[in-house]
């Protein structure tokens, strides 16, 4: 089962726009549960994540995503920031991704010029580090670290605000 892990820095607008990609992979059993964690501390991130039934939390800083993985319930994570969109289909691409290279991490790259300069630059200075747009198992986000670099996944993710 997979879990989306998504770390909260913005708006419940920008939150809002991330589950409401995320929803139809509930429905289809695909998704199985997501984490918030709201790095500021905002009431209406909180209302939102419990009116979907999201697990929800306050942390900053690196330790978010290794307290997101902690709640889990997947063995799976998808990890994202509020306003990530992942484009039509991305359950799809992540599925096969799982199915054909079950023991290494993906990622869904932004989608446009800037968006993936900055991955690239990211990439460049530490690569194996966790980031948004990564499929990763839980062991790895727990350990802190990527065992290995992901592989490109055919669809993209856009950023509200991007």
């Amino acid at each position: 089962m997979l879990t989306a892990v998504i770390r909260v820095a913005g708006s419940a607008e920008a939150l809002a726009a991330t589950f409401s990609v995320l929803i139809p992979a509930v429905a289809e059993g695909f998704l199985g549960h997501a984490v918030v964690i709201d790095t500021r501390g905002d009431v209406e991130v909180e209302r939102l994540a419990d009116a979907t039934g999201a697990s929800y939390l306050r942390a900053g800083g690196a330790e978010g995503w290794h307290l997101g993985a902690a709640q889990a319930r997947g063995d799976w994570l998808l990890l994202l920031e509020s306003g990530d969109v992942p484009q039509a289909h991305w359950a799809q691409a992540v599925e096969r991704h799982l199915i054909l290279s079950p023991d290494a991490p993906g990622l869904i790259p932004l989608r446009g010029v800037a968006g993936s300069l900055r991955e690239r630059a990211a990439v460049s200075f530490g690569p194996r580090r966790l980031r948004p747009g990564l499929i990763v198992p839980k062991g790895h986000v727990l350990g802190g670290r990527l065992e290995a670099q992901p592989k490109r996944l055919s669809v993209r993710r856009e950023r509200l605000g991007d």
